[in-house]
């Protein structure tokens, strides 16, 4: 393709505060929201037990295209306030468990996880690196303080 990596479009190192970001994390950093993404969670028995040990193996993943809310997608796009409302997660992520009972919410631990200083330490980053984009965004200390300090939200 036009724009791949094999004709010298490399974007450079990643720095740490962006390497560092789970996928939830991400998408609180992001300032577009081109998909909705679906997980299905396939648990694998090892000796008769499921564990958190195998569950990265037994993921499967696809992206589903649903028609979006355009308005409220807007009016949320509105305002500079960073990071974004964790209630957005529940609006672009589904996540659906095949199995019997429900799924442990340690499971989901690494993938889906929300770490308040880590989501902080990437937007100061941006907003001092990324001035086309970032730049006149507003670090929330209010909204900073409504994200887990290292869980899994409610909302997912």
């Amino acid at each position: 393709p036009r724009l791949a990596l094999a004709n010298g479009l490399w974007i450079g190192r990643v720095p740490w505060q962006l390497q560092v970001l789970t996928f939830c994390e991400q998408l609180l950093v992001a300032l577009l929201y081109p998909r909705v993404y679906v997980f299905k969670l396939y648990p694998k028995k090892v000796a008769g037990i499921r564990s958190t040990g195998n569950l990265q193996w037994g993921m499967r993943g696809n992206v589903c295209t649903y028609e979006l809310n355009m308005q409220g997608i807007v009016s949320m796009l509105e305002g500079r306030l960073m990071p974004r409302s964790v209630a957005v997660l529940a609006s672009l992520i589904s996540l659906t468990f095949i199995g019997v009972g429900e799924l442990p919410k340690t499971w989901m631990g690494k993938m889906f996880r929300v770490r308040r200083h880590i989501v902080c330490e990437a937007l100061l980053w941006l907003k001092a690196n990324n001035p086309t984009y970032y730049g006149n965004i507003e670090v929330d200390e209010g909204r900073l303080q409504r994200l887990p300090e290292d869980d899994v939200p409610e909302e997912i």
